[in-house]
């Protein structure tokens, strides 16, 4: 068993520093290894530096590995909202650096939710704090060059997280899928065509699910 360090040695323990040094090992097994330490430590809940330094690892290179970060900054998130204490200045930082994730740093995390059902509560704790990622979603899902699978998760964090600015993306994809089907009698079919009509009822779901929250928040005057 771990033997678990007072919170205000966290940051300065030299167990600490070693297993955060462990996160950016060239090894894969190391860096599980330090991410599961500091788990033990309960380190990412009370301090900033650990929960940052969690944050930069969504884009690990090793997929699995990349996943167990996810589930992991996702394990600190649902902590608090079940009622965990989770330090203000945890959740500021966390805030601050998901909120700017580039396009690359959220495919890196679509492309987990594509492999791994089990990280998608994860993923959404994480986008919920990435206040800006809703136009490089937009991008995601008009970006023809990137495989179908990620723009079908990037629609449904569209309409699951709530990103209300993704509307008009979600609602022309939808109108021009709609209007090509009616011509297809007159025309022969495109592969492009078959793959974006598997995007449709992602898109359609998303939108329902867009409405009903923008409902919500005018009830509330949100």
């Amino acid at each position: 068993m771990v033997k678990k360090l007072p919170t205000q040695d966290l940051e300065w323990s030299d167990e600490i520093w070693q297993a955060a040094e462990g996160l950016v090992s060239p090894n894969s097994g190391e860096r599980e290894k330090a991410l599961d330490y500091l788990l033990d430590q309960g380190a990412p809940a009370k301090s900033p530096l650990i929960a940052y330094l969690l944050a930069t690892r969504l884009s690990d290179p090793d997929l699995e590995v990349r996943c167990h970060f996810v589930k992991a900054l996702g394990s600190v998130l649902l902590g608090e909202e079940e009622g965990e204490v989770l330090l203000d200045p945890v959740l500021r930082q966390l805030q601050s650096y998901l909120a700017y994730l580039n396009t690359e740093q959220i495919l890196d995390l679509l492309e987990v939710s594509e492999q791994y059902l089990s990280a998608e509560e994860s993923l959404i704790g994480i986008f919920r704090l990435a206040s800006y990622a809703g136009n490089r979603l937009s991008g995601i899902v008009n970006d023809r060059k990137i495989p179908l699978g990620i723009r079908q998760k990037a629609i449904y964090f569209c309409g699951e997280v709530g990103y209300l600015e993704t509307s008009t993306t979600l609602e022309v994809l939808v109108s021009r899928i709609e209007k090509r089907n009616q011509m297809l009698t007159r025309s022969p079919i495109r592969k492009r065509t078959i793959d974006e009509n598997q995007l449709y009822p992602y898109a359609v779901a998303a939108l329902e699910k867009l409405s009903v929250g923008s409902a919500a928040r005018r009830k509330t005057g949100k």
